[in-house]
């Protein structure tokens, strides 16, 4: 969610990734509050799909992060300052938050000792994993660079390298973590930052030749809708094969299996080709599509408040009888968490803590679009994954 350096030309292609993924991320977390985690297989096979969202933000981190910083001669202490003071101190205060708030306080000394160990799991709640992983992330950042110049002359090499390490790397933690333990490897699976390093990869590789793949991706939109609807396709298989004969609905969804692997690279490769008709209809007419500009902007403290305000909002929804499984309810609760998310972000953006709790201002300016730019009963305390 780190914003993509200007000297290149601003990416707002990549606004449009992040804000679908941001609501994407807003219909998961209701789908499983609402839905009984996910245990009805019609929410069981939405989540199966929707599950893409982590993925979509380790790829998009990858790609902003590579897009401003690599071919620089980088001051590593002056990007290490000014990536962590984005991060670490909202992830030290709503860790604090959502323990204060949400799990039971006994005194300050057992507080203090619960808080130190979720800031080195991340499991403060359960959506605060991926600051975790971008503060790991960042700290292998001039390592990953590295590898972005084999990228400059190899790129398929790196894409098809990163792929069939990620999809064994999922099969091991989906089929046989238990019986053959690896010691330190994903031994917290999901919070360590090799586990989505194909996602990184992909990312990197893309912002290295990002005016070559959005020529491509202007020119073969159908190619890839297609290539989309197959990974789908094998995603649903793996899902029903697992649910019908597997018996194991926390298998059919699991974000971490081996037939996500195909289905997350391609969404977020279609939601970047329609991302450039985006940019082309924004730089034709700046004014339109304002909203996903905004909640783009808005994206990473709408990601830090909106389990707390879904928490509220079906502890309200019990209070007064109105909690149960319905896909309806579902979808209000989607729309009212993305409204009252993005005005609280608002709210907090005008205030002097706004980089404190949300990294920066909410809001921000983009740069005139270069004129030689393509065309083209009270609910449980819900610990999900997202």
């Amino acid at each position: 969610m780190a914003e993509i350096g200007q000297k290149k030309g601003y990416v707002e292609a990549a606004d449009f990734v992040r804000a679908v993924t941001i609501v994407s991320v807003v219909v998961v977390h209701s789908t499983w509050y609402m839905a009984n985690g996910g245990h009805w297989v019609s929410s069981g096979a939405l989540l199966a799909l929707m599950h893409f969202t982590r993925e979509s933000f380790m790829v998009l981190t990858g790609f902003v992060l590579t897009y401003s910083l690599f071919g620089k001669n980088n001051r590593w202490r002056q990007v290490w300052a000014k990536r962590y003071k984005l991060v670490l101190f909202p992830y030290l205060i709503w860790s604090a938050a959502y323990i204060l708030l949400f799990k039971q306080f006994t005194g300050w000394l057992p507080f203090l000792s619960r808080y130190g160990h979720d800031l080195l799991t991340g499991g403060a709640w359960f959506h605060l994993y991926y600051l975790l992983i971008t503060m790991q992330f960042y700290l292998i950042l001039p390592f990953f660079l590295m590898l972005m110049k084999v990228a400059k002359k190899r790129p398929w090499f790196l894409v098809i390298a990163a792929f069939v390490f990620q999809v064994a790397l999922m099969t091991y933690d989906q089929y046989f973590q238990g019986i053959y333990p690896l010691g330190f490897i994903n031994h917290y699976i999901g919070d360590e930052v090799w586990t989505y390093s194909g996602y990184f990869i992909l990312g990197g590789v893309a912002a290295v030749h990002w005016p070559r793949v959005r020529a491509w991706l202007a020119a073969h939109l159908s190619t890839v809708v297609w290539l989309t609807g197959a990974t789908a396709g094998i995603m649903w298989l793996q899902f029903f094969l697992e649910t019908y004969l597997g018996h194991n609905m926390l298998l059919a969804d699991s974000v971490i299996q081996p037939a996500m692997v195909p289905w997350a690279m391609m969404i977020v490769v279609l939601l970047a080709a329609v991302g450039i008709r985006y940019e082309a209809a924004r730089i034709l007419r700046p004014g339109r599509w304002q909203m996903v500009k905004t909640v783009a902007d808005l994206s990473f403290g709408v990601y830090l408040v909106h389990p707390m305000l879904l928490q509220f909002w079906t502890n309200l929804l019990a209070r007064h009888g109105f909690y149960h499984a319905s896909f309806l309810l579902d979808a209000l609760t989607v729309a009212v968490l993305v409204v009252a998310s993005v005005l609280a972000m608002i709210l907090i953006g005008k205030t002097p803590f706004s980089p404190w709790l949300i990294g920066r201002a909410a809001r921000r300016r983009l740069p005139a679009p270069r004129v030689d730019a393509p065309p083209v009963v009270s609910p449980p305390v819900r610990q999900v994954s997202q």
